[in-house]
């Protein structure tokens, strides 16, 4: 656990994407550091900032299902490009997951609806970075990875950075002590 707690990314500036997902007042994902496109990516990534992550090994979403269990399957995986697994500190197999970028609203929107039915009763619980989260909770913070939030800050709560999310009402948080 401690080398996943080493290093830090910080939140770049926000540029538009082809899909037209970050607006001129830079929210969304775009926000959230360097964007990753594949697990490969993301476990090159994790590795630089960790020394951990060395063998990223593909994963269907078959196996994707029996990782997350089938209600967050059945939310995630619609969404979802492609996913592998490493080793990286407390996780035998930490999940890389990429986004299908132009869907990441589609699938807030879909949180958000499972949500206010009684399908789900709290946010996903991934670490958010642009385009791509890691499965794993456990120190991802002090990677730069946000939580997805899709409901409000309670008066009183402590976060830390805030970024509007691409669907109306999610936001992405970075929880206090990762220095922004």
């Amino acid at each position: 656990m401690v080398a996943l707690l080493v290093g830090s990314v910080a939140c770049s500036s926000a540029a538009t994407d082809p899909a037209g997902l970050v607006g001129a007042n830079g929210l969304g994902a775009n926000a959230l550091g360097p964007p990753l496109a594949t697990p490969a990516e993301v476990g090159e990534w994790v590795r630089e900032k960790t020394g951990q992550c060395d063998e990223v090994v593909p994963r269907t979403m078959e196996e994707f299902t029996d990782f997350v269990g089938p209600l967050r399957a059945k939310l995630y995986a619609p969404h979802v490009a492609e996913w592998a697994t490493c080793a990286a500190g407390p996780y035998e197999r930490l999940g890389l997951v990429v986004f299908r970028r132009e869907q990441l609203k589609d699938f807030q929107q879909a949180w958000q609806a499972a949500m206010a039915s009684g399908e789900v009763s709290d946010n996903p619980d991934f670490g958010f970075g642009n385009g791509f989260a890691l499965s794993g909770t456990l120190g991802l913070e002090v990677l730069g990875l946000h939580e997805l939030r899709c409901t409000p800050v309670e008066p009183g709560e402590e976060v830390g950075h805030t970024q509007p999310a691409e669907a109306e009402g999610c936001t992405y948080v970075q929880k206090p002590g990762h220095h922004h």
